[in-house]
């Protein structure tokens, strides 16, 4: 089911692959409607792929991009891009790069690099709107979005909240969830949130945790679910990476950090 969004002429196709990590399920947009650009086809879902082909209808298909290559938002691409005879475009497939422009009915969509949830993950502003569409950097709904060790880095995501920040949005569109309709809010609460975080794991440090799992069991609570669990941990360990790139712990004896 499609749903007609603020911005003209975008509009959003719901892929049926709800999760406690995918909130309500992917967002796949489309932009335009006679030049069309798919942004984050979704998982590789025949009905979805055909419930997005519904939706566009007689447009013509100019363009099927990725915002990153996690399988909920990239698996469908190869046989997106194939049924409309375009090239699937990434930018861990080197086919995007940022600054690169692609032209919608809607206006002209351009790449903004915005690692941080994974190295290669970008976001897409469409100026005309006054909309950033920003993948997994921020999660509908949340204050937070997962960046975990090996592949998130935090340094680099609070460096895109800053960049997406500087683009003065008017409404930014999460890869999941309901669109953020005050953006600046939203990133001071994301930004926030972080702050508040590593004080909670320096805290736990200072206290004797001596492992991603005690600083979890410290931070998050007994109660977290497992599967979250093991997201924690990862998260947590991203963390502990940027407060000692940043100095404000240190590696000590078997390799255990501890606060400077």
């Amino acid at each position: 089911m499609a749903e007609e969004l603020g911005a003209a002429a975008v509009r959003v196709v719901l892929a049926p692959n709800a999760s406690p990590m995918t909130l309500d399920g992917t967002r796949t947009y489309l932009v335009g409607t006679e030049r069309v650009v798919v942004i984050d086809p979704g998982p590789a879902d025949p009905a979805h792929l055909d419930a997005v082909a519904e939706e566009i209808g007689d447009g013509v298909v100019v363009g099927v991009v990725v915002t990153h290559g996690h399988p909920d938002h990239s698996a469908g691409a190869a046989a997106m891009a194939a049924r409309w005879g375009v090239a699937a475009r990434s930018a861990a497939g080197g086919g995007l790069e940022a600054g690169d422009r692609i032209e919608t009915d809607a206006g002209e969509l351009v790449v903004v690099a915005t690692p941080g949830h994974t190295p290669d993950h970008v976001a897409f502003h469409l100026p005309a709107a006054g909309a950033v569409f920003c993948g997994d950097l921020m999660m509908g709904g949340m204050e937070t979005a997962l960046v975990a060790a090996p592949e998130g880095g935090l340094g680099a995501y609070l460096a895109s909240l800053a960049r997406v920040r500087s683009l003065a949005p008017r409404v930014i569109y999460p890869g999941h969830g309901e669109p953020f309709t005050d953006p600046a809010a939203a990133i001071d609460a994301y930004v926030r949130h972080r702050e508040e975080r590593e004080r909670q794991v320096v805290a736990a440090l200072a206290a004797g945790a001596d492992s991603p799992e005690a600083i979890v069991a410290a931070v998050y609570g007994e109660g977290l679910p497992s599967p979250l669990r093991r997201q924690a941990a990862r998260a947590v360990v991203a963390y502990l990476e940027h407060l000692e790139r940043t100095g404000r712990i240190r590696r000590a004896d078997g390799g255990r950090w501890v606060c400077v």
